[in-house]
Formats: C-alpha cells, structure tokens, sequence
C-alpha cells in the first residue's frame, strides 16, 4: 500500500502583515501542520498493518529542507519537497495543482492521500477537495476514523450523528482534530534521519505551466486581513479554581 501524506510547514506564530495581508514567515520558526501529524499517524498506522510505503510531499522554502528530514524519524520511507520561486503566493487552488502534478508525475501508483482538516496559517480547508477534484479520487473530510479492510472505511463526526462511508482506492482523506493523540518517534528509524535525505523538486525538473502555479495561478486575492486582539488579558488558573471564581464574581459585583 502507496500512502501519501501532504504535509505542511506552518509558522508557530501567525502574525500577518497588515499592509500585504500575508502570514510573516521570516524570523519565525517553522513547525509542521499539528493536524497533518495526526494524519501521519493514520498513515503509519496502514503502514504498520499493511505494509507499503510511506511519503511525505510538501511544498516549502528550500530552508525547510531539515525540518523536514525529521520526518524520517516518524517512520517515512521518502520526504519529497517541492520548491521554488515560482510556487510562492499561490492559494489552494495553485497549491492543489501543483500537489495533484505532482502525485501524477512522480507518485502514479499511490493508493490514498492523507492530509489535515486544515492548516494553522490558513485554515480554509479547501485543499483536499480541490485536490481530489483535480485527480478525479473520491474524498472525505472531518475523518475521526480511518480504516482499511476489503476498501477504505472513514468515519465522519456530525454534529448529531456519525457518516460512515467506503471508498475505492485511491482516494483522498482529510483528518479532523482528536482523530489520534499524534506520531510518535519510531525507535527503529532513528537512524534513517541519518540514512536518508530529502528529495527537492523544483518547477524545473516538473515543469509545470506557470500559469497554473504561484500568483498567476491563484483565483483569489487577499483584500483585508484584520487581526483583532482582545481588549482583555486572561489568566490560567490550575488549583483553586472555584475559589477563585467565587472572588472573581465577587468583586465584578455579580454575587
């Protein structure tokens, strides 16, 4: 079993640019989408019981490159990084093209995709639709449950009830919150973070038509962002907690 995870390097810190309307990435450091972790677990989990491969792609600066080479250590067999000029300032609908480019150019054979619900910096989750669009796959988002025997079965929470649906493979899944409680290292790739690197793909060797990718390839535009900050502090409290809110009411005048 082929299984691919889209993984994405957020900033830990959003902080956005007023005057461009972008998320300041310089000076900050890079973790991975914590949702796309869950669904690294998901695929290590197929993995584990199936047996296969397990690849990571992402799209991000070359400088993520080492970040990025941690991920041997979760248990992925290839981290394919994809960079370049030309893929900077390009929505989901750019990143969906260049994704779907991408498992159709050098991973035709996967069996699922497995990405997060949605991503820290951006939080739209349209990307997994528009992929799945773009290769013409079944998908399901919100996934609370990821599970293969005869086909792929996917759980999805509602808010009243619990969808269940089979899928023919290959097909796309996008993981909600809770699915798991996250990778963790696996002991016997420790030394693979040494072993293997980091493949790097740029639009040169992928060829993409430029307008399909970057600013020319993006069909929405960023007019306003406004990031509101609350007009009051808060405060954590770990013991006491009741007396605590009994002075609190107190002095607010409420009891």
């Amino acid at each position: 079993m082929k299984i691919v995870v889209n993984v994405k390097v957020v900033p830990e810190e959003i902080i956005i640019d007023k005057e461009t309307g972008s998320v300041i990435r310089e000076n900050v450091k890079s973790i991975f989408n914590p949702l796309d972790l869950l669904a690294a677990e998901e695929g290590r989990k197929l993995k584990e019981e199936f047996g296969g491969e397990l690849i990571a792609v992402s799209m991000a600066p070359l400088q993520e490159g080492a970040l990025l080479s941690t991920l041997f250590k979760y248990g992925f067999d290839r981290v394919i990084l994809l960079t370049d000029r030309a893929f900077a300032g390009s929505d989901t609908i750019a990143t969906a093209f260049v994704l779907s480019s991408v498992m159709k150019k050098l991973i035709p054979d996967y069996d699922l995709i497995l990405q997060g619900d949605y991503s820290l910096d951006g939080a739209t989750g349209q990307l997994g639709g528009e992929m799945a669009a773009l290769l013409d796959i079944p998908f399901v988002s919100q996934a609370s449950s990821v599970k293969m025997d005869e086909s792929l079965q996917v759980e999805r929470l509602a808010e009243e009830s619990m969808e269940r649906y089979t899928l023919k493979l290959p097909a796309l899944v996008s993981v909600r919150r809770g699915i798991n409680n996250g990778i963790a290292v696996n002991l016997f790739s420790l030394m693979d973070e040494r072993k293997k690197s980091v493949e790097i793909y740029t639009n040169k060797e992928l060829k993409l038509p430029e307008g399909r990718i970057g600013k020319s390839g993006s069909k929405t535009e960023v007019m306003n962002v406004i990031q509101v900050e609350l007009p009051f502090s808060t405060e954590l409290i770990k013991d006491g907690g009741a007396k605590h809110l009994t002075d609190f009411l107190e002095k607010a005048g409420v009891i």
